[in-house]
């Protein structure tokens, strides 16, 4: 917009130029540009000798003109000294000490003075007239026009600027929330007549986007509490069975439910910000329990899963039950996509990072860019693609982050925990 005022701005400029002959009282075209053609030529020979006496000094191309046109004829006066040339001795210009009115008068500074000029009996090539105007013109009016565009980008850009604050301010709530989260209405006050219905329009539309987000949110957590019975019930009966290779992978079915309804929960929970980071929680002792909890699970499928600590305990100011939902979600994830017949292993390290590796078949490269987003798996079988997405989430709200790097065979997550502030390490005495 601001680009297009200005060229607006420079094109009337130019106009104003170009236009000159249009507005000028002339007899015609080629008279007007004759004129335009001597001017420069008359203009550049007089001139001031070394008592700044006012002289003709003809210039080559004056001289050429002169010997091309011999009726014409100039008058130059600086109210000092007065130059008559060509055939102004025998036009009778003046009459008595006036000169004569019909003579065309013009008008140039040279030194400090003002030069009054009267010419007649020019004749020219048009062609010649147009390019001395224009050499003229944009000589002298170029860089004045380029000054005042200058000036004029300034102060658009500036009045611009200020207009449209509202509108920045709207840009900027809207911007502000953070993915998941409800975007406010944006601020109308201010906001230009013109760009209003704009700004009115996105609000009705991020309305409508929150009803149906809504809608989604309170589904999925319906469906989820929903499931937990029957599934529950399931797990009765299937204990009621006997001991076999069926009841095993009846088990891990019923399982991976277990954990796909308490994803869908987890989801909702992350969309409404229920994470509760008020207690006291020790990653050792949780991530031993989760262990402890899939081991079974891990063997029956043919793999193993071990714990080692260089911490005794490593405490964090979190939600236990999120924290070990990150857990059960990265072993669960590797028995399920990492391949039979694997080794998990769940590491506190000495920094008070953890890690979770495994030698399974890892993740391609080209899928682990977005193997954190909802509905991704990362690798073969089945699930929802919830897992990672729920572990980056929770544990972005405690302040924490994780990597996915690959594990010469296998992949590896890491876990960084924030600083001192919310973790404190315990040592074997504490």
């Amino acid at each position: 917009m601001i680009q297009g005022l200005v060229a607006f701005v420079a094109l009337v400029g130019l106009l104003v130029i170009l236009t000159e002959p249009l507005r000028e009282d002339r007899e015609s075209f080629a008279e007007w540009f004759a004129r335009e053609e001597v001017k420069p030529l008359l203009a550049e020979s007089l001139v001031r000798d070394a008592t700044g006496r006012l002289v003709l000094a003809p210039s080559p191309d004056l001289a050429a003109y002169m010997a091309g046109n011999p009726d014409f004829w100039f008058f130059a006066t600086d109210g000092v000294t007065t130059i008559e040339g060509g055939a102004a001795r025998s036009m009778n210009l003046f009459d008595g000490d006036q000169v004569n009115a019909h003579a065309p008068a013009f008008h140039f500074g040279i030194r400090h003075s003002r030069i009054a000029l009267m010419f007649g009996g020019h004749r020219g090539d048009i062609g010649d007239g147009v390019r001395a105007w224009l050499a003229d013109r944009l000589q002298r009016w170029l860089a004045a026009l380029i000054v005042v565009t200058a000036c004029t980008t300034l102060v658009i850009a500036r009045l611009v600027h200020f207009l449209l604050r509202p509108v920045q301010r709207a840009a900027q709530a809207a911007a502000a929330p953070a993915p998941g989260q409800r975007v406010p209405a944006l601020p109308e006050a201010g906001v230009p007549v013109e760009i209003l219905p704009l700004v009115t329009a996105t609000n009705a539309a991020f309305a409508r986007l929150d009803e149906e987000h809504e809608r989604q949110r309170r589904f999925i957590a319906n469906a989820a509490h929903e499931l937990r019975t029957p599934i529950a019930i399931l797990g009765v009966r299937l204990d009621e069975l006997p001991e076999g290779p069926a009841k095993l992978a009846l088990r891990h079915d019923v399982k991976r439910l277990t954990m796909l309804a308490d994803q869908l929960l987890d989801v909702e929970r992350l969309q409404r910000g229920g994470i509760d980071g008020s207690r006291r929680v020790d990653v050792v002792a949780l991530a031993r329990e989760v262990v402890a909890e899939m081991g079974p699970l891990a063997i029956g499928l043919g793999s193993t899963l071990s714990f080692d600590t260089a911490l005794p305990r490593l405490e964090l100011r979190g939600d236990e039950h999120a924290l070990r939902g990150v857990f059960l979600n990265l072993v669960s994830n590797a028995l399920t996509h990492g391949g039979a017949n694997i080794a998990i292993d769940m590491r506190v390290r000495a920094d008070g990072s953890v890690e979770v590796a495994d030698t399974g078949v890892g993740i391609v490269p080209e899928a682990r860019g977005r193997v954190f987003d909802a509905f991704q798996r990362s690798g073969g079988g089945g699930g929802a693609g919830l897992g990672l997405y729920i572990v980056r989430e929770v544990l972005r709200a405690h302040g924490a982050s994780i990597d996915l790097r690959d594990g010469h065979p296998g992949a590896v997550f890491l876990i960084r925990f924030p600083p001192s502030g919310t973790l404190s390490v315990v040592d074997a005495g504490a």
